[in-house]
């Protein structure tokens, strides 16, 4: 599938970006070349000498440039996008880093990939665009949209946008958090006891993108049937005695995330390993029988907390253990 492909990974240093380029290099031997777009140059001259002896390139620039952008877009066959603001209280605090990295990121990456006719783009998004109710939420799920609306102007344009839930080992993750916090004071500070979120290890992740990648259909939106945890699980694994102090939800979190919203049930499909939200203008049935996968009920919702595939205390376990 990727053999003799020269791919672009924007915000490539980064957890998910850096663990795809890994497997890429194990499953591909014979891919053409991987080019890294970030703006971390320190994590850049890491990853020199890591893949020193791999076809692997970089480019140090920002996303919401231009003239960066347009210059790693070029004789490139498939763009992964992965580079955002994804930490919540830091686009609370810099809503204007998370618009120029988030959208205008999206926007450069949609015109370059059409002035150079790169037909193939996977976007990295995120559970909290589908009913966004903070600064993150709500750049990627413009930029999601503008995705989608690239599509329908640029048929020959073929996105696909994949919602992920928190990565197992990833950057800002709530469990290295925990476990300091039981180590050096024997407490939690939790902000509610029935929160609830979606995770996945950073295996399953790239799995799952590899696995959309060879079969996805251009202009959806997959979201995949991933489990889903209490925030009491969490503490119950690493230390069932420690002290719990509920301190109340933080500026721009939810109880709970989603997947898919009751308003988007309409144009929603479900197949065994995803549900699929195919674009408004689009032909639904087109769609179904692309991904063997049949209509959701209207008013379907798909959340962290309704999810009946949760993470039990043994299994958080077996997880926290990479760390």
């Amino acid at each position: 599938m990727l053999n003799h492909k020269r791919i672009l990974i924007t915000g490539g240093t980064g957890f998910f970006g850096k663990k795809f380029t890994e497997t890429v290099l194990q499953l591909y031997p014979e891919i053409r070349e991987i080019v890294i777009l970030s703006k971390d140059s320190e994590k850049q001259s890491l990853m020199k000498q890591q893949f020193s002896k791999a076809p692997v390139s970089f480019v140090c620039g920002d996303i919401a440039d231009p003239s960066i952008v347009d210059r790693a877009c070029r004789d490139i066959d498939l763009i992964i996008h992965t580079a955002a603001v994804r930490l919540v209280p830091e686009a609370e605090a810099e809503p204007w880093q998370a618009i120029t990295t988030n959208i205008q990121g999206a926007k450069n990456l949609i015109d370059s990939a059409i002035r150079h006719k790169t037909a193939r783009l996977l976007a990295l998004s995120t559970d909290m665009a589908s009913l966004a109710n903070n600064v993150y939420g709500a750049t990627k799920m413009l930029s999601d949209r503008l995705f989608i609306a690239a599509h329908k102007q640029h048929p020959d344009f073929k996105p696909t946008i994949v919602r992920l839930g928190n990565i197992l080992g990833s950057t800002g993750t709530v469990i290295p958090f925990f476990l300091r916090k039981a180590r050096e004071e024997k407490r939690f500070p939790v902000t509610d006891p029935q929160m609830t979120r979606f995770m996945a290890t950073g295996e399953e992740c790239i799995k799952t993108v590899l696995r959309i990648l060879s079969e996805s259909k251009g202009g959806e939106i997959i979201s995949p049937k991933f489990k889903s945890y209490n925030i009491l699980t969490i503490t119950q694994a690493i230390d069932p005695e420690a002290r719990v102090d509920i301190i109340g939800l933080r500026p721009g979190e939810k109880l709970y995330e989603e997947m898919v919203t009751r308003y988007e049930s309409f144009y929603t499909i479900e197949n065994k390993d995803s549900y699929i939200i195919v674009p408004p203008y689009a032909d639904k049935e087109e769609y179904c029988m692309h991904y063997s996968a049949v209509p959701v009920p209207v008013g379907f919702e798909f959340n962290s907390q309704n999810n009946p595939d949760k993470i039990n205390v043994e299994e958080m376990k077996s997880l926290i253990k990479i760390y």
